[in-house]
């Protein structure tokens, strides 16, 4: 039986939010059954989604739409206000929970141990399961949004990057340090204990992205995980970034999952697309269908705001996406904003069906014919 690479199930995040406490709201409860205190609010209810070897899968969508949670709750990385409720990761056949809290042998050793193992060269110090923190830190790697704040500022580059190797493997650090220098001339930086000593704080921005690409590369991952790459970085040197991972991707035959609210640039690269709004996947197909075939409207509002597709063509979603913690959940996210909306988009949240070549979130879906970048 066909098995995806990776494969995430039901996942529930729910975030810390001051005015529901005040409101007096009660928390959600988690899968294995602990009733969260008021002020605790869930945003990801049942994401599920996939990726096969050596194929790439785009998350697109505005910002802070879900995206990062989605993909950061499905590996426990997401940051302190934030928790896994609910769900299953699934590498290679490997299920794990990560709503499943950290558990050492007292807290104190517990906050000093996931303290000391570091972001960028994923060591993935906070796992309760000693298998599923080895496949991560020795067969995922990872490109987050900051590529200069995720390095830890008191540890050399080259240090960092190994570490995951060091933790994980039974290299010896010569070993170790060949193989950081290696990436670091793949991805283009010089091979030399000058950038291999730098501090975070002596590299560009483009520098830190690419540096970030070499440390994941050490590895020899399967999976790369590729967290808005582009985000702050000027036009000319993000597009030498996307042509970087593509090449990257191909050569290795590395499954990706790359997050961008750029469209442009998921066209280049994307094999499928998972488009995201309110914290819901809305819809799901290859990239050929996300943009010639649109089923649901927002995915159609997102392919025409892409300049330069056909003349006359660009316009904008009108309206603004709300927080997504003041997201209604009785209905679809996207109706205030939807100038395709009925009643019935207003009295329930449509459940997922498959309309065409698309899973779609829409009521509306097999009734609709939205324009792609064709019209």
């Amino acid at each position: 039986m066909f098995r995806p690479l990776f494969e995430v199930r039901g996942l529930r995040v729910a975030v810390a939010d001051d005015r529901n406490a005040l409101r007096n709201g009660v928390g959600p409860v988690t899968d294995d059954g602990e009733q969260l205190p008021p002020g605790w609010v869930e945003l990801l209810s049942g994401v599920s989604f996939s990726v096969n070897e050596g194929e790439v899968l785009g998350l697109v969508g505005e910002s802070a739409s879900g995206k990062s949670l989605m993909l950061m709750g499905a590996f426990g990385l997401l940051s302190s206000g934030a928790r896994v409720i609910g769900g299953t990761s699934i590498y290679r056949g490997y299920e794990y929970q990560p709503f499943h809290p950290w558990k050492g042998e007292d807290d104190r050793r517990s906050r000093k141990e996931k303290k000391q193992r570091r972001i960028a060269g994923t060591s993935v110090a906070g796992y309760n399961d000693d298998e599923w923190s080895r496949l991560v830190g020795t067969e995922v790697g990872f490109m987050f949004q900051n590529p200069v704040g995720a390095w830890t500022p008191d540890l050399a580059i080259g240090e960092q990057s190994g570490e995951a190797l060091t933790e994980h493997t039974d290299l010896s650090s010569e070993e170790i340090t060949e193989r950081v220098y290696d990436a670091l001339g793949e991805v283009h930086l010089p091979r030399s204990s000058r950038l291999f000593g730098a501090f975070r704080h002596q590299l560009s921005r483009g520098m830190a992205q690419r540096a970030m690409l070499a440390a994941a590369l050490t590895k020899s991952p399967n999976l790369l995980i590729a967290d808005e790459p582009l985000n702050g970085l000027d036009a000319p040197v993000a597009a030498g970034i996307v042509d970087l991972i593509q090449d990257m991707q191909k050569r290795r035959g590395m499954a990706m999952i790359f997050i961008t609210h750029d469209l442009a640039s998921v066209a280049r690269i994307a094999d499928r697309v998972a488009v995201v709004y309110g914290g819901q996947i809305v819809e799901q197909a290859s990239a050929t269908e996300i943009f010639h075939h649109p089923r649901h409207p927002y995915t159609s509002g997102l392919v025409g705001s892409i300049p330069g597709t056909a003349p006359g063509r660009l316009h904008q979603i009108e309206g603004e996406a709300p927080l997504l913690v003041d997201l209604p959940r009785d209905r679809c996210p996207f109706v205030e904003r939807c100038k395709h909306a009925i009643d019935i988009c207003r009295s329930g949240d449509p459940a997922p069906s498959v309309v065409g070549a698309s899973e779609v979130r829409c009521h509306l879906a097999s009734d609709l014919d939205l324009p792609g970048v064709r019209d």
